[in-house]
């Protein structure tokens, strides 16, 4: 009898990031949402922006830790690449905002948006749990 050799896989690392990385993608979609309430009128709209920012600033803390943890076990490498990316993203965002430069705040905040919608769907495709190659 020959034991079987249990493949290492991300399973409990890789469920983690995917809940994190979708609600990061979803605080990053509401964000624009807000601020366009803001400017329609709704003055209160401007808090929920602003409220955003701070969950968005303790998600992107989250993501790389999760995407860590991912690729601890041998899961897709990029996924930290684009978590940390993605992190550096939304605290410049923040900064900009904060200090009302809006005319890189914007540009800035759509790429953030698209970043963290891309890495959201990319950790719930098929193909993501799948372990890396070894090189040996």
């Amino acid at each position: 009898m020959t034991p079987q050799i249990r493949e290492r896989r991300p399973r409990v690392s890789l469920f983690c990031f995917r809940a994190v990385a979708v609600v990061t993608a979803l605080f990053a979609i509401g964000q624009p949402i807000f601020i366009g309430s803001y400017f329609a009128g709704t003055f209160e709209a401007l808090g929920l922006h602003s409220a955003g920012a701070v969950a968005l600033q303790g998600l992107g803390l989250l993501l790389p830790i999760a995407a860590g943890a991912v690729v601890a076990m041998r899961g897709r490498w990029w996924f930290l690449i684009w978590s940390v990316a993605l992190f550096f993203l939304i605290h410049v965002q923040a900064i900009l905002g904060y200090t009302r430069v809006l005319q890189l705040h914007v540009p800035v905040g759509v790429l953030t948006v698209g970043i963290a919608v891309a890495v959201a769907i990319a950790s719930v495709r098929r193909g993501a749990g799948s372990p890396r190659e070894v090189r040996r």
